[in-house]
């Protein structure tokens, strides 16, 4: 994690602001001290000690710190985001970052592989319940270039949730845009013969269960291209979206 209240004074702290002679520090959720990470290669952090059962200390890997710490930073310079927070804690949640964009207050999260789609959703109803919009957005995985592209279940539920739209970080406050269109597979007929041999005639085209073509749009600000959306509750085969607030870029669809 990228904060922690330095008990001196009870401030809450960013980790490459601080020095290890302000120790001790604590984690403000668990209460537990934590230790002060400053290297050369790495993001400043603060890290629990061993056994890890606090929400703020799972799941961050180096690249999702880096993230976290860029939208912060680019945020801070405009003129229209207000009351700008670094791992704001909502109770069951604690938001990435939290900022009021044009009035909206959005909490941000960005995606760790550990989150499960029950958490997501909690997190999700829990925004909602707070009269927040919520932006999830992931770091990318795989090769989005491609025509072949198999979403994880978390992706599934991002492209639902945003009405076809998933959101990966590229740099600052720069995110991605990406559609799923079908993925079409063409399956031959064939006719076999007494000898063994094989001969296609014609065929059909299927849509795959497990691939899809990433359309890319237009990439997006998340200081200026956003409005809150009220999205009501949806079932669609495995994946399941709690009515909720989001906050969803306002380009045109860009696919049919």
């Amino acid at each position: 994690m990228l904060t922690a209240l330095r008990q001196s004074d009870a401030v809450k702290v960013l980790a490459r602001e601080s020095e290890r002679i302000d120790k001790p520090f604590q984690c403000p959720t668990c209460n537990r001290e934590v230790t002060l990470r400053k290297g050369q290669i790495k993001v400043h952090h603060f890290a629990h000690k061993p056994p890890v059962t606090c929400i703020r200390g799972r799941g961050e890997s180096e690249q999702h710190l880096q993230a976290k710490l860029a939208i912060f930073d680019a945020l801070r310079l405009e003129s229209n985001v207000k009351e700008l927070e670094i791992e704001r804690d909502f109770g069951i949640s604690v938001a990435d970052i939290f900022a009021r964009i044009s009035g909206t207050p959005v909490a941000i999260e960005i995606q760790r592989s550990v989150l499960s789609a029950s958490e997501i959703n909690a997190r999700t109803e829990n925004y909602h319940r707070l009269g927040i919009s919520v932006l999830w957005i992931g770091l990318q995985a795989q090769d989005l270039s491609t025509s072949k592209y198999s979403p994880s279940a978390w992706e599934k539920w991002c492209h639902a949730t945003y009405y076809g739209r998933v959101y990966y970080w590229e740099r600052n406050q720069i995110l991605k845009v990406v559609h799923f269109d079908p993925y079409h597979i063409e399956v031959p007929y064939s006719t076999w013969y007494e000898d063994g041999s094989e001969q296609s005639a014609g065929g059909y085209i299927k849509t795959s269960k497990r691939w899809r073509s990433p359309r890319l749009g237009v990439p997006v600000l998340i200081s200026k291209s956003f409005r809150p959306v009220n999205r009501q509750n949806w079932t669609g085969g495995t994946v399941v979206v709690p009515q909720c607030n989001v906050y969803l870029d306002q380009q045109e669809k860009w696919w049919t």
